[in-house]
This record gives structure tokens, sequence and C-alpha cells, in this order.
């Protein structure tokens, strides 16, 4: 049985979409480049993000679905980014339908996974392809930066090591707040 059977339908549309376009709303906060370059990187790692983390164990089977979903429904990633202006209410429509349906762990790992694909597109761009993680264990490795990043959004200085720009720190900021409201 699907995970995502506990939903309605509008909601199950809902969240598969948020997963999709959180990455997406991130990577187009600012634009640091001169042409597609970082658009294209960005778009890449959420693409990255949302497979991996598909396939994390840790992230559990309704996660995992999330994940898969928005990536195989390829289709409607263009609908997606035209919803690009309503992202933060829809995120908090989102948030409704996942505590709504969800246990306490399944929506924690849904506010994890929210956060690791923002931080994730936020780092992708001057990001060294050489320090990026295996695979494996990549689930705790996002968490771990997720929670890094819930700590560093008010040291600046954190920030701009993980190649975060201010317009970056303040959409995981809203992200972050939509979150715990």
């Amino acid at each position: 049985m699907s995970e995502l059977q506990r939903f309605v339908p509008e909601d199950q549309e809902l969240l598969v979409g948020i997963f999709y376009r959180t990455g997406y709303w991130v990577s187009t906060i600012d634009d640091t480049d001169v042409g597609e370059e970082s658009e294209h990187i960005e778009k890449k790692q959420l693409i990255s993000v949302l497979e991996k983390i598909s396939k994390a164990a840790k992230a559990g089977a309704l996660i995992n679905e999330l994940a898969a979903e928005a990536v195989r429904q390829k289709g409607s990633w263009t609908r997606w980014e035209g919803n690009n202006d309503d992202f933060l209410p829809d995120l908090s429509r989102a948030i409704s339908a996942a505590k709504g349906q969800t246990n306490a762990e399944e929506y924690k790992a849904f506010e994890k996974a929210i956060m690791m694909i923002g931080t994730a597109v936020a780092e992708a761009y001057r990001e060294d392809a050489d320090n990026a993680p295996e695979p494996e264990g990549y689930f705790s490795w996002l968490s771990e930066k997720a929670n890094n990043v819930v700590l560093a959004l008010t040291d600046k200085q954190s920030l701009k090591d993980m190649n975060i720009s201010p317009q970056e720190d303040d959409a995981l900021q809203e992200m972050w707040a939509t979150l715990k409201s």
C-alpha cells in the first residue's frame, strides 16, 4: 500500500509538489551568475537530493515516497515551478496536511527533508564536488546538515562558508519559521 493513500488526492499533489518546489524556490531566490549556470547546477542538485532521500532507509516510507514521486512526476515540474510565488502559503498548507496524517516521528522527518532539500540547493552553486558525500548514509549526512543550518542561521560567517547567499539565508529562515509555526 502506498503511504500517500492516507492523504486525499489534493493533499497528495501538494505534498509531492512541495518537495520539488522547495528546491526550486530556494534556487530562484537569488541569481548570482550571468546566464543559466547556477540554475542548472542547483536543479541537478535538487534532483540528486530527492533521489537520495527517496532511497534513504532512515527517512521513512512516507518521505521516501514523497521524494520518489517528486522525481517521477517530471511532467509536473513546469506547473509546480509556475506556482513559485505561492510557495510559503503552500508550504503552510502542506504542513497542515502532513501534521493531520502523520505521527510525530514522520512529521519530524518531513521537516528535516524540507530543510535538507532547501539547504542542499542553497549550497549547490560554487560547491566543491570533491566534498560531496557518498550516497550511503546520505540521509544521516543531510540530517546533520539541516541541524547545522538551523544553528547557523544566526551565524553569517557559517552561512558564507557553506556558500549560502544572504537571500538564500533569508529563504531558509522563512522556511524554518513556517515549519515551526
